[in-house]
């Protein structure tokens, strides 16, 4: 590795992702508060998928949509900590009830503890540690490859998770009688909200809510 390639990392590492201005986190300042906010509060929506009671923290648009593509398609994982925490911070707002326990949508594969490659887990962390909750990461599994919901129409999407979810051997004693709240990074059709859904209220839950970072447009355009 040269010099000059060891100072663009070292320039790079204090850069914005999204503006590429000099900056001590992932997206500066100015561009986190171009994020636009949803509306507060849980609400029930009836989504494609079905009906469901949860809450987004921005819009899927702008310098959140450049930010979350950034995260996931390019792979720049420093900026999952930085969105979580700012998910975080909105979510301290909600009532959570006593205690809640949140659960990552999880990927195909992947059981670990902490995965920082994935956003849902990265959120469940820092969600139960600042919202005097628990962290559900493992009790929900992923049971079969699926593709990419982004490329797929919204029939597929239903059919592209319909069965993909199934619960831990343990999981039914730690969800039974709790608010548990599953967290992803997206909203749109609600496929995969209502298909984990689904699999978590055979433990018979409390409540279940879901939790997501941001949520598309077009839950609006559809008349949802």
């Amino acid at each position: 590795m040269t010099i000059l390639s060891v100072l663009h990392q070292v320039f790079a590492d204090k850069a914005c992702f999204l503006c590429g201005e000099q900056s001590d986190y992932p997206v500066c300042p100015g561009c986190a508060s171009s994020f636009r906010t949803c509306e507060p509060g849980w609400s029930d929506r009836r989504l494609t998928a079905g009906p469901a009671s949860g809450f987004s923290a921005y819009w899927y648009e702008g310098t959140m949509r450049q930010a979350i593509l950034q995260m996931k398609v390019q792979g720049e994982y420093q900026l999952a900590g930085q969105l979580a925490d700012m998910l975080a911070n909105l979510a301290r707002s909600l009532l959570l009830g006593d205690r809640p326990i949140f659960v990552p949508v999880p990927r195909f594969g992947v059981r670990q503890q902490g995965d920082p490659r994935h956003f849902p887990q990265v959120a469940c962390g820092t969600l139960s540690a600042s919202c005097n909750g628990d962290s559900g990461i493992g009790l929900l599994l992923k049971t079969r490859r699926t593709p990419l919901q982004t490329k797929l129409s919204d029939t597929r999407r239903l059919k592209n998770v319909d069965g993909a979810f199934e619960l831990s051997p343990g999981a039914p004693g730690k969800l039974h009688d709790r608010t548990v709240i599953i967290v992803d990074d997206v909203l749109t059709t609600g496929a995969t909200i209502c298909a984990a859904t689904g699999v978590i209220l055979q433990a018979r839950p409390h409540q279940c809510l879901y939790l997501t970072l941001a949520r598309s447009r077009a839950t609006i355009a559809s008349g949802l």
